[in-house]
């Protein structure tokens, strides 16, 4: 299990890093997660249709290739993590890199159950708000506070 205290996240949200820092503007992964044993996570976050659940998968896949193919020269691993869902919180065959990831960080079985539960929230929350708000402008959406 590798050590996540010399690890770095790098996340587009204020308080953290960019992933741009290590990606340059044109190709901006949701997150990048390098590890200290120079393993380095893409992680892409997509929420679609279940009809566009496989579709989305492979756009992603092919649109960060490049940029997978740039870090394998610096890394000793570079894993591309495709957490793909519907609308609906249905996690697409891709999302199984994610809890492959969680497994290898050393997240137990009732934390990883947790933090898929909360995510499943989270999306069914946010897609209700956005059918709710459909035809009214957006203007600070207070979607995530919990």
């Amino acid at each position: 299990m590798p050590s996540l205290q010399s690890s770095k996240l790098y996340v587009n949200l204020p308080g953290y890093l960019s992933p741009s820092i290590l990606t340059g503007e044109s190709l901006r992964p949701d997150m990048l997660l390098s590890i200290e044993d120079k393993c380095l996570y893409i992680i892409e976050l997509t929420v679609g249709f279940e009809t566009n659940l496989e579709r989305n998968s492979q756009r992603k896949e092919i649109k960060y290739r490049p940029l997978i193919k740039h870090f394998e020269n610096t890394y000793r691993k570079v894993k591309f993590i495709n957490l793909s869902t519907s609308s609906l919180g249905i996690f697409g065959q891709t999302s199984e890199s994610f809890f492959d990831m969680c497994k290898e960080l050393g997240i137990e079985k009732p934390h990883l159950n947790y933090i898929t539960m909360k995510m499943t929230i989270i999306i069914i929350r946010t897609t209700y708000y956005i059918f709710c708000m459909r035809n009214k402008p957006w203007t600070d959406p207070e979607l995530l506070s919990y």
